[in-house]
């Protein structure tokens, strides 16, 4: 009889040997991956089975994709269609996918359906969603294909729960959307919706503005330099928005652009909280806010707009262009505020009346009441003025100086000799307006008085000129220009500029960094005669007169030297004879 000891040392080795050929075994022998070819017979019931997963293939397993080869395929899909596993979704070149009524949902962390391929889909007349989700670790991807929402009855794309939403490449368009009520286009509650890699996404007529065209209280990332978003609002009336950041929506746009076209809605972009809802331009990204038409009072309200990097901000159309927004402008960004009645403003009672610009770099054309031209501190027209004076990150109250034919440069910002609070600092700047570029740096003065006295006494009606320049430069960078001395007490002539504040002689090529420079004249004595001249002696030499004209000289030598000639001749014939 066997003892237990060598039955377990058999079933040991059987073991062992079962474990190695799994191992040898090839993965594929467990689950084959398999894909589900249409044809277009299919009933919309079937399709809508088939890539949700319950209607498997012939081994009992949920088909991994659906493709769909070059033709034309129109379904009428159930609604909803429950999203609970990865799914691939593939339109060929060629292939015109339409489905009507239904629409794709996922409640569960499973969810993963990726819609792929050079052909095109479109979803249309649905009767509520187009995507809905209620978890938000569902993912909807679209992975360089070709999708439309035409016509939902309520949001085009509804993240309730959230989800993660990717547009990879490819074209996506939302429209029409909630057209009898005040739903929108496009709402995350929480999540992330990524448009990268050259993708085209447009929202356009949904809603009546309430939710924008896209609501976002999640997160929004646009990325990549030939990505694209634009939003087309069409519909909305005073309290409407072409975009919104609610809770604690963010967008940011890494080298893409972003686009925000109003024809009826008051708001451009309407946000909840300037310490929350925060606008991120990075990396030559740009953001166009315009209204065309429409209410048009806010370009964009209660949002915190970063603006670096080569970055591009244009807001243009509205009574306000930004409304209790805050503006952060660095690192060679190009930045237009233009508001019809003020550039940077807000209602307190809407929005609590905070709004300002913090300026440490680019070219940013927002209109305070006075700007610096050619080193003079000039009154702006009136019309659009900047509520609050803009600051650096130390809160020094910045200038604006207008500087003709700057570009791509840097300025060095020297520290306030008079207050450490205010460091050094470099601004960058970029590209320029039309060849202007609109700096704003802390601002220095010089003023040159018409004399020592004049000065003491602080007569500013004997001030000659006040001249501002960027603090730690010279006046020249600016475009300041030295003025002419004024005219000389009697026996006196000028001599030079003194700098008060050194007591030496003025050098108008210095840098200044002290807050207030005063120059004043000094003259010195006049030479003798009063003035300083002298009479010019010239030298004169004596030439003969000229008495005749001087070929008849060389007339006369000719005529004697013939002569001479002839009388020798003569002397000689008369020898011989």
């Amino acid at each position: 009889m066997r003892t237990l000891h060598s039955y377990g040392k058999s079933m040991a080795v059987i073991i062992t040997f079962l474990l190695a050929l799994m191992m040898l075994m090839p993965p594929n022998m467990a689950y084959a991956a398999s894909t589900y070819t249409a044809t277009g017979t299919e009933s919309g019931a079937d399709i809508a089975a088939i890539i949700a997963g319950t209607k498997p293939d012939a081994s009992g397993n949920p088909y991994d994709s659906v493709e769909f080869p070059a033709g034309n395929y129109k379904y009428d899909l159930p609604d909803p269609v429950i999203i609970s596993r990865p799914v691939k979704v593939k339109a060929d070149t060629g292939a015109k996918v339409e489905f009507k009524g239904g629409s794709f949902r996922a409640h569960n962390n499973s969810a993963d359906i990726t819609f792929t391929g050079a052909g095109s889909f479109e979803m249309n007349n649905l009767n509520s969603y187009g995507f809905f989700s209620s978890n938000v670790n569902a993912k909807f991807n679209f992975d360089h294909t070709n999708f439309t929402i035409d016509g939902a009855k309520n949001f085009g794309i509804y993240a309730f729960g959230g989800c993660t939403m990717n547009i990879k490449g490819g074209s996506f368009t939302v429209k029409n959307c909630s057209n009898t009520g005040n739903e929108g286009g496009i709402e995350f509650d929480k999540g992330k919706l990524n448009v990268s890699d050259g993708a085209q996404l447009i929202a356009e007529n949904n809603g009546n503005g309430t939710f924008g065209d896209i609501y976002m209280n999640g997160a929004m990332e646009v990325t990549g330099a030939k990505t694209k978003v634009i939003i087309n609002e069409s519909k909305a009336g005073y309290s409407g928005y072409g975009m919104v950041l609610a809770g604690g929506g963010t967008l940011k746009v890494d080298a893409g652009s972003v686009d925000i076209n109003t024809s009826a809605a008051g708001r451009g972009i309407n946000a909840g909280s300037n310490a929350t809802n925060t606008i991120d331009l990075v990396n030559g990204a740009k953001l166009n806010v315009t209204a065309k038409g429409g209410i048009a009072t806010s370009g964009i309200r209660r949002a915190k707009v970063s603006v670096k990097g080569g970055s591009v901000l244009d807001v243009k159309g509205y009574s306000y262009a930004f409304d209790g927004s805050l503006l952060e402008a660095s690192d060679r960004a190009l930045v237009t505020l233009n508001g019809k009645v003020m550039d940077n403003a807000s209602l307190k009672v809407l929005t609590g009346g905070t709004n300002g610009s913090t300026i440490m770099g680019g070219s940013v054309l927002e209109n305070y009441k006075t700007s610096v031209v050619n080193g003079v501190v000039t009154e702006n027209p009136a019309g659009n003025h900047l509520d609050n004076q803009p600051v650096n990150t130390a809160g020094e109250k910045l200038m604006r100086f207008d500087l003709k034919n700057f570009e791509i440069s840097n300025i060095d910002i020297a520290a306030d000799p008079g207050n450490a609070a205010h460091p050094a600092y470099t601004y960058r700047v970029g590209k320029n307006h039309g060849g202007t570029a609109y700096v704003w740096a802390p601002a220095v003065e010089v003023r040159f008085w018409q004399s020592k006295e004049a000065l003491d006494k602080d007569e500013a009606d004997k001030m000659i000129v006040s001249l501002s320049t960027i603090r730690g430069n010279k006046l020249g960078f600016v475009g300041a220009k030295v003025p002419e001395a004024p005219k000389a007490p009697a026996g006196k002539v000028f001599s030079h500029w003194v700098n008060a504040n050194t007591g030496r002689a003025f050098d108008s090529n210095a840098a200044f960094s002290e807050q207030r420079t005063n120059v004043y004249p000094v003259y010195k004595d006049a030479p003798a005669g009063g003035n300083n001249s002298t009479k010019k002696v010239v030298k004169v030499h004596k030439v003969s007169p000229r008495t005749g004209d001087a070929s008849m000289i060389f007339l006369y030598g000719g005529l004697v030297v013939g002569a001479v000639v002839v009388l020798m001749v003569l002397i000689k014939i008369r020898r011989r004879a």
